[in-house]
């Protein structure tokens, strides 16, 4: 191997090394911050972890009143109901011992850092230009910094998806299926299925290999249909305060909000990779990355921080 090549694959390799490292100091800086600034501001005492607390509560609901309101949110649950099974192994402990909550919130510190540290690591196998994934690695760090501080769940969407990607890459396409399906959990990851047929990474005869593994999940909203309509009317649920210049960002700041934006960014750069004509590839990655910072910056700044700062 050459000297040249040699200097290119070590500075390829390193990129993502950085980035690692944010997130693990991110985890770190995170949990001080839980540890020692809970009880000092009480901003912080009560948005610290508090999605988290709202899985926990929704949790304590039951599976038949998994769509009831919790008493520590304004939004009502819409997760889909098979949510319930997958945070059941960080729930339970907490639901036999009420006391195990700080270590359950610690170990899904250390799933989050994980499953995102897998994604970065992985991402240069699949996407190759170099400007992409650094704006893919600037995005999943905004998006890992904000859903560490709440302790969301979008990194599982994020990994669940990656994967999907990454076994349809590989032409093992039940296997992508069933991670597209185990995604849907938040219904914005239905996204990935309208983008592979766009870039047809699979036509449209294939398309079963994504839709019967959802079905099957779906099967329980065929037998019960008022939970499926309660979950529906849930998602309509608009939040008074967050307001924007549109009609829909209320409802928009639900599905795309920054802390979403190692998602958005997977969806967008799986698209720009799989673009053929180098031309239309430049113009396209202009306008994508563009409007997915414009967009995000508008969401931050007009429809949540002011409402919210000036009632």
């Amino acid at each position: 191997m050459s000297n040249q090549t040699t200097e290119i694959f070590k500075e390829k390799s390193s990129i993502p090394l950085y980035f690692i490292s944010f997130f693990i100091i991110i985890t770190i800086i995170q949990i001080i911050i839980r540890i020692f600034f809970l009880d000092i501001s009480e901003w912080v005492s009560e948005t610290k972890d508090i999605d988290f607390k709202i899985f926990i509560e929704g949790m304590d609901n039951g599976l038949i009143n998994f769509y009831n309101d919790v008493s520590i949110s304004d939004w009502p649950p819409y997760y889909l109901y098979f949510w319930y099974f997958l945070f059941s192994p960080i729930y339970l402990p907490i639901y036999l011992n009420p006391s195990n909550l700080i270590i359950m919130i610690y170990i899904w510190d250390i799933l989050r850092l994980i499953l995102c540290i897998y994604v970065i690591k992985e991402a240069p196998k699949f996407f190759k230009n170099k400007k992409d994934l650094l704006i893919f690695y600037i995005f999943a760090t905004i998006a890992y910094t904000i859903d560490a501080y709440y302790n969301n769940v979008n990194f599982i969407i994020v990994f669940l998806l990656f994967n999907s990607y990454r076994f349809l890459e590989e032409d093992k396409k039940w296997l992508s299926g069933i991670f597209f399906a185990l995604a849907t959990f938040k219904i914005t990851a239905v996204l990935f299925l309208p983008v592979i047929l766009i870039i047809k990474k699979i036509k449209w005869k294939e398309i079963f290999y994504f839709l019967i593994p959802l079905i099957i999940l779906c099967i329980p909203y065929l037998i019960f249909p008022d939970y499926f309509f309660q979950m529906i009317e849930n998602w309509g649920h608009r939040d008074e305060e967050i307001n924007g210049i549109f009609f829909f960002d209320s409802f928009m700041w639900k599905a795309v909000q920054p802390s979403h934006l190692m998602f958005i960014g997977l969806l967008a750069i799986i698209i720009i990779e799989n673009i053929k004509i180098e031309k239309r590839k430049n113009y396209i990655r202009i306008l994508l990355w563009s409007a997915i910072s414009i967009y995000e910056i508008y969401l931050t700044i007009i429809v949540f921080i002011i409402p919210v700062v000036i009632p």
